[in-house]
């Protein structure tokens, strides 16, 4: 009886193991092991956890793994007139998809390259055709992210994330609130954010120096200084300038979604902010988000601007300049004062020193209104890389990209110390020492940041590194040399705007989702509204008290409908 008993124990044991077998069989989940993958699908390959597949995956955490046989990723890539390649490379062979495979078995694979402004449609094609998607799939459009979304082909990787993404990159990527945020459906990460430097295009005071030292003049610290100096720049004409224009101003400004206020150039929004709100950005008021070009604070922001205009502060045609016609003008010295970003030293100042000896424009605060100074701080938040459900290498994705975080983190001596590739972006001199000086790098210098699936960064990193080596902190590694040989004026407008963020006078954007449905069809018509209305008031076309009825119109026509979805959006993330 007890022997009887022994072999139905045993055989209820072999059952509950062949079950679990094939259990383990239909579970896989589509996260790939990579090299250690069998091709079979058997049990032992796909159990969790495994021996080797732990072993593959801290040594891609590490960046130490290396697949054999090779894997391949495929992407797609939007182009611009920046790309540049050397030794008769191209986006598909060149000194980073080489690296990418020899160092790590991963063949970087590219299906498609277009010039950005065609790139949504094309992807938007692809869906519509149902042509086989990238693997992976970059892209800073939050509405195409979305519709990638909700189309059900690429997939959340919170898991894949938490698996195989290094310390260091889990660090980053937990440092700030709103690292996640425009790629987070449902509580679900549908993407790896993309970054660009926060504050790279925060609001900076830039003056003609040389027209303040002819006229004897201080650069203005307040409102009513800035009027007496325009004044006097219209007034007295420095330089025996004609056509001058006291203050540059890109009410013109293009993109996608254009904003008359917040041009990379030559914006505005510093003249509204002291008053309390800002233009076309979701604000925090009483726990609820509003929007700023709706506030009555407007009304004070347009009268001023448009007594500019009345004064001919600002040109007769700031409606039509967009930031490149504005850069043209600086550059040609008709314009006097222009607020815009920290890396102007870089363009168009020189042009403006190459047309007009001893010209100079320098950096300084912003001025004030009764105490106060606010613009827009610009988000640091570019979209995101996506990964498409049924890909099946997203370990290999993640030991690419915990290899090039090694750009990010600057660990000294590692391989991407001095730059992507010797000789591409930067060059060792005779003497040893690293120089990324173009005229140094024997056939050019080339961006090899631009071949790369993402250009991984810590968003924080930049402005702060200018701003202290211009405060006097001695320079240690290769970045912060390389940052120490930045021109003085672009170090002391990183201080400006690093001294912003302290002080608080950079205003964030409160809304960072991915556009609500209101927002995707309603957004166009609201925008034309709010620009044709602003000018006309600027302009002296039509009266400021019609603000009022300005927001009414906005509200029927979507407002509403968007307020009520940023709301409903803002809640959930608290």
């Amino acid at each position: 009886m007890a022997k009887k008993s022994m072999l139905l124990t045993l055989a209820a044991i072999m059952v509950i193991t062949l079950l679990a077998a094939c259990s383990s069989n239909t579970n896989n989940g589509g996260q790939g092991s990579g090299a250690s993958s069998s091709p079979t699908g058997s049990a032992e390959a796909t159990q969790s956890p495994a021996p080797s597949e732990d072993s593959n995956a801290e040594a891609i955490r590490n960046g130490t793994h290396k697949f054999d046989p090779p894997v391949t990723i495929t992407t797609v890539k939007a182009t611009d007139g920046t790309f540049k390649f050397k030794n008769g490379e191209n986006l598909e062979n060149n000194v980073h998809t080489k690296w990418a495979l020899e160092e790590l078995g991963i063949q970087l694979k590219n299906l498609w390259e277009s010039p950005g402004d065609q790139f949504a449609t094309k992807v938007r094609l692809m869906l519509t055709s149902k042509e086989t998607l990238p693997d992976v799939l970059m892209t800073e459009d939050m509405a195409l992210i979305n519709e990638l979304i909700q189309s059900g082909h690429y997939r959340d990787i919170t898991d894949d994330f938490e698996k195989y993404a290094s310390d260091g990159m889990k660090e980053l990527y937990s440092s700030h609130p709103l690292m996640w945020s425009q790629v987070t459906h449902e509580g679900k990460k549908m993407a790896l954010p993309n970054f660009a430097h926060a504050g790279n295009d925060n609001a900076v005071m830039w003056v003609r120096q040389d027209w303040l030292d002819e006229l004897g003049l201080q650069a203005p610290t307040t409102f009513e200084e800035l009027e007496t100096v325009m004044q006097a720049f219209l007034d007295k004409k420095p330089g025996g300038t004609n056509n001058l224009i006291p203050l540059g101003l890109s009410l013109g400004s293009g993109g996608n979604n254009p904003n008359p206020f917040a041009g990379w150039l030559g914006e505005s929004t510093w003249v509204f902010g002291p008053y309390g709100t800002i233009p076309y950005q979701w604000l925090e008021k009483e726990g609820k988000l509003v929007h700023g070009s709706t506030l009555p604070e407007m009304k004070d922001g347009l009268a001023r601007l448009n007594d500019w205009y009345n004064k001919g502060y600002i040109s007769q045609e700031a409606g039509l300049h967009d930031e490149n016609k504005l850069a043209e003008l600086i550059g040609q010295g008709r314009v006097g004062i222009v607020v815009a970003p920290y890396w102007l030293p870089n363009w168009p100042i020189p042009d403006l020193k190459k047309n007009v000896e001893g010209a100079d424009m320098l950096p300084y605060p912003l001025p004030t209104l009764n105490g106060k100074s606010a613009a827009r701080d610009t988000t640091f938040l570019r979209g995101g890389l996506l990964v498409k459900e049924d890909f099946d290498h997203v370990d290999a994705l993640f030991l690419y990209l915990n290899r090039i975080f090694g750009r990010v983190s600057q660990e000294p001596g590692g391989e991407f110390e001095n730059g992507w590739a010797k000789d591409y972006d930067y060059t060792i001199l005779a003497d040893g020492s690293v120089s990324v000086a173009e005229e140094d790098i024997q056939g050019g210098k080339v961006g090899v940041a631009k071949y790369v699936l993402i250009d991984l960064k810590n968003p924080f990193k930049n402005l702060e590194m200018l701003a202290n080596i211009s405060r006097g902190e001695e320079p240690k590694t290769s970045a912060e040399k390389r940052a120490a040989m930045s021109n003085p004026s672009t170090l002391k407008a990183a201080e400006i705007v690093d001294d912003g963020w302290k002080n608080g006078y950079a205003i964030a954007q409160q809304f960072t989702g991915a556009p609500t449905p209101a927002m995707q069809s309603k957004s166009g018509i609201l925008v034309k509204l709010e620009g044709d209305t602003f000018i006309s008031m600027i302009y002296g076309k039509k009266p400021i008290d019609d603000f009022d009825n300005f927001v009414k119109e906005w509200k029927s026509i979507g407002g509403e409908d968007i307020t009520k979805e940023a709301n409903e959006w803002y809640q959930k993330t608290k």
